[in-house]
């Protein structure tokens, strides 16, 4: 990549996470800081707004740098990319943030808000990624999925998810709401798989070449698992004390995703 369109892509992000942070002030009314946050050794030497910004550099640069490694293959033509992405990453940011509700008590209106605050402006920055490589014949030839597949996929990721959570919930792996909010949990637990599945349709491209192994670690290690986790650091860099779950959570959901799309396309499923 030439050094003028790395510029480009590093001005890109910068604009977005700038447009990030006015939403989040805009929406300060919402927000899901606590009242007396107990913050990190980071937060304590850089100050809770420099390392919100860090983590907004990160999380917007991790994005870009999913969609420039993957972009030949996304389905589409031109800004058809960046949607597609956009909407894709948009959608896991954004329910990720509901998990707050039975994690942390907090209005599902405030972390509706807060979560749209981020999924706005990375939608953004795909789009305006996708036209700064419009037009240069990296298009991949759509086919999509038949809804019979697209409900197969669906549904395969939200059972995995499931139950690979709820393990992790009764064995105390990971923090989760569980036992104070099992309503919202079990709901939760099962549209944020489902979601993950809508992002495997968004994302699919039938005409790749990779072997099912290769195109499972892709999707579940790099498409999903840089978004998920660049985003989760956001609680252990600014807080101490979530450092181990977010590892945890980070780790065991990568998996579940990779398993996941494996299962989804393996032998016998008939969705390659």
């Amino acid at each position: 990549m030439k050094i003028g369109k790395r510029v480009k892509i590093a001005a890109v992000v910068v604009v977005c996470v700038l447009f990030d942070i006015v939403l989040h002030l805009v929406t300060s009314a919402y927000s899901t800081m606590p009242e007396n946050p107990n913050y990190s050794m980071v937060a304590e030497l850089l100050g809770a707004e420099v390392t919100i910004i860090l983590w907004a550099l990160l999380s917007f640069s991790g994005a870009a740098y999913v969609y420039c490694r993957i972009r030949n293959v996304i389905p589409g033509e031109g800004v058809r990319k960046g949607v597609r992405y956009g909407s894709a990453i948009a959608l896991i940011w954004l329910f990720a943030m509901l998990e707050g509700v039975s994690l942390f008590g907090n209005p599902i209106m405030n972390e509706f808000v807060v979560g749209l605050s981020d999924a706005i402006p990375v939608f953004l920055m795909a789009v305006l990624l996708s036209l700064l490589s419009a037009g240069n014949g990296e298009n991949a030839a759509v086919k999509p999925f038949p809804l019979r597949q697209k409900m197969m996929a669906v549904s395969i990721f939200s059972g995995v998810f499931f139950i690979g959570r709820y393990a992790a919930y009764v064995t105390g792996a990971i923090q989760s709401g569980y036992q104070t909010g099992p309503v919202y949990t079990f709901f939760w637990t099962l549209l944020m798989g489902a979601c993950i599945g809508a992002v495997c349709i968004l994302l699919g491209n039938t005409g790749d070449t990779l072997s099912l192994e290769r195109r499972a670690a892709k999707f579940g290690f790099l498409i999903f698992g840089v978004n998920w986790a660049t985003f989760l650091l956001f609680m252990p860099l600014l807080f101490s004390g979530y450092l181990i779950d977010v590892l945890s959570r980070i780790i065991i959901d990568t998996l579940l995703v990779t398993i996941g799309y494996y299962l989804t396309f393996g032998p016998g499923i008939g969705l390659k």
